[in-house]
């Protein structure tokens, strides 16, 4: 078999109806599989749409164990060389999935690579999760070409051609398996958000490259699981980013770097507060709790990363949120490209 088609999924009937008829229209190849990893799902969504795809394979974890946790458990039956993960709220076009693997035929070289990712609503615009492949800067706030922070971009083919990235988007993406295998599978200590960023990073420490292709089109809808400007998604935000940040940075520099982003952190909770935004600014302090109580288990998770010494590029080396936020750049073309 030659691709295994696997979608995270926590209720939403409509969603995953939608989801799954979507890649059936738009695919071409009958070498594929669709694993349905139904998160304990409480709504009966998963088993009606079983009934009305009976050739998916529907895999049931008996609790929620988060993207990462259904993703992997999904990963671990999958037949197929090449395994795409899918957000369950995503729809799709025509042969997206043979442009992916075509790309990865022809370019050994590459290792995962993810398609463009517009939004699902308006279609003009590019997609706040995935965009045109995603980057970071040097104190783990990640940022995609299309979008800066609530800045999105409309699509007129400004990233008309196939691109190295630092990560692609957990909405749509595709990896060797043998690779996620090497890699063993995503780290289940992020649960959801930024997952995909730590198994790409780890990749790229492998010598593998993370590409983005213009050719494969997907949208997304974004934000159904966990809603957004909720609590739970700014904690899993600014958390997982803390988590990115301890285990994968490559220099800490002597210690001021961590200093540096504990500072970025105050002011987004001060800023927080001048919005009006209460959620995100109980988020980050809660998240700065977690990191204190768990300082143990990041210090083993980092010690045991022996990937963190290498170098990788593509680490925006100066702050995306003070170039946004004090330097008026809303655009990626005006930080790099």
């Amino acid at each position: 078999m030659t691709v295994s088609i696997i979608i995270p999924h926590h209720n939403g009937k409509k969603l995953l109806f939608d989801c799954v008829d979507s890649i059936y229209k738009n695919i071409t190849t009958q070498d594929f599989e669709v694993i349905v990893v139904d998160n304990m799902s409480n709504d009966n969504s998963a088993d009606e749409v079983k009934e009305k795809f009976p050739t998916i394979n529907l895999l049931k974890t008996g609790s929620n164990i988060g993207y990462s946790g259904g993703c992997n458990f999904g990963a671990k039956h999958a037949q197929g060389e090449y395994i795409i993960f899918l957000n369950n709220d995503t729809l799709h076009t025509k042969n997206w999935i043979e442009e992916l693997v075509n790309f990865l035929e022809n370019n050994p070289q590459v290792g995962a690579a993810q398609p463009k990712i517009l939004n699902a609503i308006n279609r003009e615009m590019f997609d706040y999760a995935g965009g045109a492949g995603g980057f970071i800067d040097k104190y783990c706030f990640p940022f995609v070409r299309g979008r800066l922070f609530n800045t999105l971009e409309k699509d007129i083919n400004q990233y008309g051609n196939p691109k190295k990235i630092f990560w692609a988007s957990g909405a749509a993406f595709i990896i060797r398996k043998r690779l996620l295998e090497e890699l063993d599978y995503f780290d289940n200590i992020y649960f959801a958000y930024m997952e995909e960023i730590d198994l790409c990073w780890r990749l790229q420490s492998l010598g593998w490259s993370v590409w983005y292709v213009p050719s494969s089109l997907v949208y997304h809808y974004g934000k159904q699981t966990i809603k957004e400007n909720s609590f739970k998604s700014h904690y899993f935000n600014h958390r997982n980013s803390w988590i990115l940040f301890f285990k994968n940075s490559h220099s800490f520099e002597n210690g001021l770097l961590i200093f540096k982003r504990y500072i970025l952190d105050h002011m987004a909770a001060i800023y927080s507060i001048l919005i009006l935004d209460f959620n995100r600014f109980l988020a980050i302090f809660a998240s700065h709790l977690w990191i204190i109580y768990n300082c143990r288990t990041l210090f083993h998770s980092r010690k045991n990363n022996h990937l963190r010494n290498s170098k990788i590029d593509l680490i925006y080396e100066n702050s995306i949120a003070v170039d946004y936020f004090f330097k008026g750049k809303k655009y990626f073309s005006q930080i790099f490209d």
